[in-house]
Formats: structure tokens, C-alpha cells, sequence
């Protein structure tokens, strides 16, 4: 594990930005969670506003685990480490 907590090996990491639920998605996949936790927080500092959801999911073996999210409403989720 690295200082995000989120392993690195065989994983990828997806942030997924939409600016309404259900809305088109903004997205991108790093193999290091490190880059994708910087832009995550990137993008929640840039679009961070009512209606926002902004994800960081992990996939491991195909299977995909959620990592964090954010709404304004809601805040800050961690819901768990890859």
C-alpha cells in the first residue's frame, strides 16, 4: 500500500465526474492511485457544487470496489481501500 492506503499492483484506478446523477460522465483511468486521487481531489476543488457526483473506484481482478465519493449534499464518503 502506498500513502493513499489504495494498493498498486494490477489495479486500475477510475474517477468518474457527472454534474447531475445520471448525467454524462467525465472520466479517466490511472494505474497509480496516486494520479487518480489527485485528480480527484483536482476535480472536486475545480467542479465541486451542488448536483456533482464525483467518484474514485478501484478494479481488481475484474471486480470493480468503490473507493470514494463526494456530493455536496452528502460530502466526503470513504468507503473503503482497494
Amino acid at each position: 500500500m502506498d500513502s493513499t492506503g489504495l494498493e498498486t499492483k494490477g489495479v486500475e484506478y477510475e474517477v468518474v465526474l457527472r454534474f447531475r446523477p445520471g448525467g454524462p460522465a467525465v472520466l479517466g483511468v490511472w494505474s497509480k492511485p496516486e494520479a487518480a486521487d489527485e485528480k480527484f481531489v483536482e476535480w472536486l476543488g475545480a467542479h465541486g457544487q451542488p448536483g456533482t457526483l464525483l467518484t474514485l473506484t478501484a478494479t481488481i481482478n475484474g471486480e470493480t470496489r468503490p473507493v470514494k465519493s463526494w456530493t455536496h449534499e452528502g460530502g466526503l464518503q470513504v468507503t473503503g481501500a482497494a
